[in-house]
């Protein structure tokens, strides 16, 4: 296992994965849980007068680049949600956080500059979310980064927040859980909608897992149980998918051993999924894992990449359907795909579904362009909104772009012929 020097410099290494275009280099650190209930995070709050919103006309995809190259990639480009009938994206780089509003048909309507970056987010209720944001604090002698908890209003006020080593939190129950990594294990915290901690326990030793996955793992709460899987072994494998299930008092139901494996694995998300959970592999091939709540495999499914030189899985289950999306290394492009469990695998003698999965990629006069990655997606009604980075020349910057939920349409299309919008020229978010 890592020693203490290494760990103080190397926790969240989930910002390794979100960076796997940008190539972002973090050395991290650990700072102790507290709540903030001051709100120092936005330059503007929304409360924006439609008149001056830069387009009447609505669309199926857009770029939001920024006219200094250098700020590429402080765009809104991580996570996605839909907030009073408007769809709210968010991101930024390093310790720069931005967000966009924009209504349903894809018109920016305003931007809010934020005081870190927003990694993922899920939303509370109709008045408010969460988000997980990464910082980094930078000196002459010393670099380090960390993650925090936060709960925001539609307006993007601050609500409350958390400091920590966070890797994953889901919402659930009117409450917010959330696994933290601190010294040389890692916990899970519950908090409430006021961000107060409720309770804490140990969930892992970092000598129980293998090197180099000690800090992503990830959650999922189902009937007030929670389930986190993390992959045992040491650096020369085999591996063991595990799976652990914990009451909210801390008691350990279930310590499943899934099965066993000769390469490296990581498990990007963990989703309820049916009557079972859905566990999205990264590993020399793209596959989800379907179990019951006792962790008895009950069907996998493989996609992307065909030649399988690798793969960034993540997944979300939105409306009973399973979609995949993430980062293809052979083409350098990002996919977002759906699922389908009707159709079986027959020349294999076990339960692999095949993905229906499209390729996202941008084309300029035919030509496909690469470096481009989808980082969330979020369904309403009979659309899905996908949002990612593409990195060309241009357009670059952040896409969302609007699809049939069913993956009917051509993606590559929508994005070929999306609208270019600046965020210097997105008016400020008023409050």
């Amino acid at each position: 296992m890592m020693n203490g020097k290494i760990i103080a410099i190397t926790v969240i290494l989930i910002v390794i994965i979100s960076a796997v275009i940008s190539m972002e280099i973090t050395q991290i650190g650990h700072s102790n849980t507290q709540v903030h209930t001051s709100s120092p995070n936005t330059s503007s709050l929304i409360e924006h007068d439609n008149s001056t919103t830069l387009s009447t006309t609505g669309r199926d995809a857009i770029f939001i680049d920024r006219k200094d190259p250098k700020k590429s990639l402080d765009v809104p480009q991580y996570a996605i949600l839909k907030i009073k009938d408007k769809i709210y994206a968010l991101g930024g780089y390093n310790d720069e956080g931005v967000a966009v509003i924009l209504s349903e048909d894809l018109r920016p309507i305003c931007h809010a500059k934020l005081k870190h970056k927003l990694w993922r987010a899920e939303k509370y209720d109709e008045d408010r979310f969460v988000a997980m944001s990464i910082w980094y604090w930078y000196s002459e002698t010393l670099a380090a980064a960390g993650s925090n908890i936060t709960m925001f209003d539609y307006k993007f006020n601050q609500i409350w927040s958390v400091n920590g080593n966070f890797t994953d939190f889901k919402v659930a129950n009117n409450k917010i859980y959330a696994i933290e990594h601190r010294g040389n294990s890692s916990y899970l915290d519950i908090f409430d909608g006021n961000g107060n901690l409720i309770k804490s326990f140990k969930v892992l030793d970092d000598e129980e897992i293998e090197e180099g996955q000690q800090y992503s793992l990830t959650l999922e709460v189902n009937d007030s149980k929670i389930y986190i899987p993390y992959i045992s072994g040491n650096v020369t494998g085999p591996y063991k998918l595990m799976l652990l299930r914990f009451d909210e008092q801390g008691n350990l139901e279930l310590k499943k051993e899934i099965y066993v494996t000769k390469e490296p694995e990581g498990v990007e998300h963990i989703f309820s999924h049916k009557n079972g959970l859905l566990l999205a592999v990264s590993s020399s091939s793209c596959r989800y894992i379907y179990v019951d709540k006792d962790g008895n495999i009950l069907g996998e499914a493989t996609w992307l990449p065909p030649s399988r030189n690798g793969c960034w899985a993540k997944a979300k289950v939105l409306n009973g359907r399973a979609y995949i999306f993430g980062w293809d290394p052979n083409l350098f492009t990002g996919y977002v795909g759906l699922i389908n469990e009707s159709i079986y695998a027959i020349y294999l003698n076990e339960s692999i579904y095949h993905a229906k999965a499209q390729e996202i990629f941008v084309q300029r006069n035919g030509t496909p362009q690469g470096n481009s990655l989808v980082r969330d997606v979020l369904l309403d009604g009979d659309k899905l909104y996908v949002i990612g980075l593409v990195q060309m020349y241009p357009p670059s910057g952040a896409f969302i772009a609007k699809v049939d939920p069913y993956l009917n349409e051509d993606i590559s299309y929508l994005l070929e012929r999306a609208d270019v919008i600046y965020l210097e020229d997105i008016p400020p978010c008023k409050s």
